[in-house]
C-alpha cells in the first residue's frame, strides 16, 4: 500500500471503470497512478501534463501557502503534498479548466483532495455540452504585449504558454512558438472525446476516474 499524498494514511487500492488508483480512507483524496493514466489516455495527453507541470509551486493543505522545493511548509509545518510513488515533493498545483489537480512532473500521477473531486464533477457538469475552446485567445495581426515583461508583441513572433503570448526571451520552458491554428476555434473538433471518457461514461460506476479522463483529454489531447 502507498502513503496517502496528503495525510500520509496508508491508501487502498481500488479499480474501477477501466482506471485503477488509490483511495485514502482517512481524508478522502485519490491517487492515480502515472502509467496507468498514459495507458487510458494516450502518452501524448500525459506528457503534456507532466510539461504543464513543471516548475509550478505546490500547494500546502493546511493553510494553502504556496511551496516550492521545501519538503514541508514554512508557515504552519504541515507536510507538503508528496508523490506516494517516487517521494517528490512537493507536487506541483496544475489548473485544469478551474479543477485544481496535483500532478507529479516526474512520474506524473495525479492526487486529488475531498475538494478538488467535487470541482471535477462540477466541471464535467458545466462543459459537457459545451464545444470547448481552451486554445489560447490571440489574433494574428494583432498587436499585444508579452505577459512578463509587458512589451508589445505581434502573435506570430510570439510562444504560447498555458494560452498566455510570451516574446521569445521570456518564454517559459515548454512554450510552443504561436501558430495560426491555435487561434482558430473548430467546435466539431474541440468536441470529440476519446472512447470511454465522455461525460455520460463519468455517471457509470467509476465517476471519478471516467470524469478524469474526460477533463484531461479536454485540456491537453490536441
Amino acid at each position: 500500500m502507498s502513503a496517502c499524498p496528503f495525510c500520509q494514511t496508508n491508501m487502498r487500492a481500488t479499480f474501477l471503470g477501466g482506471l485503477p488508483r488509490e483511495e485514502c480512507n482517512a481524508c478522502g483524496a485519490v491517487w492515480f497512478e502515472g502509467e496507468s493514466l498514459a495507458k487510458v489516455m494516450g502518452g501524448s495527453v500525459s506528457d503534456a501534463l507532466v510539461r504543464r507541470a513543471k516548475g509550478h509551486p505546490g500547494i500546502c493543505k493546511g493553510c494553502s501557502t504556496k511551496l516550492q522545493y521545501v519538503p514541508s511548509c514554512p508557515d504552519c509545518g504541515a507536510q507538503a503534498p508528496t508523490c506516494p510513488s517516487c517521494g517528490h515533493a512537493p507536487l506541483p498545483a496544475v489548473d485544469a479548466l478551474g479543477v485544481t489537480v496535483e500532478v507529479c512532473s516526474d512520474c506524473a500521477g495525479v492526487a486529488l483532495d475531498p475538494g478538488e473531486l467535487q470541482q471535477l464533477q462540477r466541471a464535467a457538469e458545466a462543459y459537457r455540452n459545451e464545444p470547448l475552446d481552451v486554445r489560447p485567445k490571440v489574433r494574428l495581426g494583432v498587436v499585444q504585449a508579452c505577459t512578463a515583461c509587458k512589451r508589445e508583441l505581434k502573435p506570430k513572433y510570439g510562444f504560447v504558454w498555458e494560452e498566455q503570448l510570451y516574446c521569445g526571451s521570456c518564454a517559459p520552458e515548454g512554450s510552443v512558438p504561436f501558430s495560426e491554428e491555435l487561434a482558430k476555434a473548430t467546435p466539431s473538433e474541440e468536441s470529440t472525446m476519446p472512447q470511454g471518457s465522455g461525460y455520460h461514461a463519468a455517471m457509470t460506476a467509476d465517476a471519478t476516474g471516467s470524469a478524469l479522463t474526460w477533463l484531461f483529454s479536454r485540456v491537453f489531447g490536441r
